[in-house]
C-alpha cells in the first residue's frame, strides 16, 4: 500500500490493487470541491491504459474485478471504443448505417441523447444513464413516444456492438413502457365520402390521388411522398417502395381507381409524383391544403396518418386476419397490429350471428 499527495489543487491518495501478471490496477482517491471521487487506473502490458472515475470506492473496486475476470470486457475497454464518445458514435451511425426514411425525426430523437450523453465515452455509459435520459424526456410525451426515443439510442449502441466491439448494449435490459392500445381513429363511410369530395375541389390537384393512395395502400406519408414515376408498374398495377420505415423495400398493389388517377399526371416532367412546384426534386408540402379539406369536409380530430389506420380498419372489418393486415402495413411484429383486433372480433361476431344464428331451430 502506498500513499502520496501531489502539489496541486486536487489531492490524490492511491491504493494499489493486486492483479494478474503484466497487469497493475490502482484506485486514486481524489479530493475536489464536491467531496471525493475514486479514479481507477488499470495498466495492461501491450494494451491501452484503462481509466474510469466513480463516486464510491466500492464501485471502483467492483469495476476492477469485472475487468480482471472478463477478458472480453478488458479487451473492449482497451480497444477503440475506450476513446469513442457517444457524440462521435451517433454521428457515424446516422451518416453510415441508418436506412430509414425519417431522417429528420431520427436526428431530433438522437439529439436528445447527444445533449444528455454528449462527449462521454461509450464504455462509461450505463443502464442507469439511459433510464435517467428517458426520465428527462418531456412529461407531455406519450409512452409510445418515449419508447421510440429508447429505440433510437438502442440501435446506436447496437451499431457500437457490431463495429467497435462493445460487449453489451446498456439499453438491452430496459423494459419498454406500456403503450395505450386504444381503438384507433378511422374514417366512417360518410366521412370518407365527404373527404374525397373536398379533396377533388382542393387547389392542389394531386391531393385526391395522395389521399386515395393512402387509404388503399396503408402506406406511410413519407413512403408516398417519396414515390417516383419509375416506381410505378402500370402493367402489374403495383408501386415499389425502395426503403420503408423498417429499412426494408416493399411492393404495394394499386387499385384500378388509383391507376386511373395516376394516368392523369403521367406525362409530367418531374421524377417525383408528388413534387413541389418550386423545387421539383422535393415533395410538395401539402399541410395547408390538408387542413383546408378537413375543414371543408367537417372532419375533426383526424391526422393524415389516420388514413393508414383507416386502411387497416377497413381490412379488419372485411374479414382480413391480423397477419394479412400486418403484411399490408409492413409491420415487423404482430403486436403492432393488435390495435385492430377488436375490429376483427366484431366482424367475426357478425359473421357467426349471420351464419349460425338459429342453428338449433327444429
Amino acid at each position: 500500500l502506498r500513499a502520496f499527495f501531489l502539489p496541486t489543487k486536487l489531492q490524490f491518495r492511491t491504493f494499489f490493487v493486486p492483479q494478474l501478471e503484466h497487469q497493475m490496477a490502482a484506485i486514486q482517491k481524489i479530493k475536489n470541491k464536491k467531496g471525493y471521487s475514486y479514479r481507477v487506473i488499470i495498466r495492461n502490458k501491450g494494451l491501452k491504459t484503462i481509466t474510469k472515475t466513480f463516486p464510491k470506492r466500492q464501485l471502483a473496486s467492483q469495476f476492477i474485478h469485472k475487468i480482471e475476470s472478463d477478458r472480453q470486457t478488458r479487451a473492449s475497454y482497451s480497444s477503440k471504443n475506450d476513446t469513442l464518445t457517444f457524440r462521435e458514435l451517433t454521428s457515424e451511425y446516422l451518416n453510415n448505417d441508418y436506412q430509414g426514411t425519417r431522417v429528420k425525426q431520427q436526428k431530433v430523437r438522437a439529439k436528445h441523447w447527444v445533449d444528455y450523453l454528449g462527449d462521454r465515452y461509450i464504455v462509461d455509459i450505463t443502464t442507469s444513464d439511459i433510464s435517467d435520459g428517458i426520465n428527462r424526456l418531456s412529461p407531455h410525451f406519450s409512452n409510445a413516444t418515449k419508447n421510440r426515443y429508447k429505440a433510437v439510442v438502442s440501435v446506436i449502441f447496437s451499431y457500437a456492438c457490431r463495429h467497435y466491439g462493445l460487449t453489451q448494449n446498456p439499453v438491452k435490459n430496459i423494459r419498454s413502457l406500456p403503450e395505450n392500445n386504444a381503438r384507433t381513429r378511422f374514417l366512417s363511410n360518410d366521412e370518407r365520402s365527404r373527404l374525397f369530395k373536398a379533396c377533388r375541389c382542393s387547389k392542389w390537384d394531386k391531393l385526391y390521388l395522395l389521399v386515395l393512395l393512402a387509404i388503399t395502400t396503408g402506406a406511410r406519408r413519407g413512403e408516398l411522398l417519396g414515390l417516383k414515376w419509375n416506381d410505378i408498374d402500370f402493367d402489374r398495377q403495383t408501386a415499389y417502395v425502395k426503403t420503408t420505415k423498417n429499412g426494408q423495400p416493399k411492393v404495394m398493389p394499386l387499385t384500378k381507381e388509383v391507376v386511373k388517377e395516376l394516368n392523369r399526371f403521367k406525362e409530367q416532367k418531374s421524377e417525383l409524383i408528388f413534387n413541389s412546384e418550386l423545387k421539383p426534386e422535393k415533395p410538395f408540402e401539402f399541410r395547408k391544403q390538408w387542413v383546408n379539406v378537413l375543414k371543408d369536409a367537417e372532419i375533426n380530430e383526424f391526422r393524415f396518418h389516420d388514413l393508414r389506420h383507416s386502411c387497416a380498419s377497413y381490412l379488419a372489418q372485411s374479414g382480413a386476419s391480423l397477419l394479412e393486415i400486418a403484411d399490408v402495413l409492413g409491420h415487423r411484429q404482430i403486436s403492432m397490429t393488435q390495435r385492430y383486433s377488436h375490429l376483427c372480433v366484431d366482424h367475426k361476431q357478425k359473421l357467426i350471428n349471420r351464419v349460425l344464428s338459429g342453428i338449433n331451430d327444429i
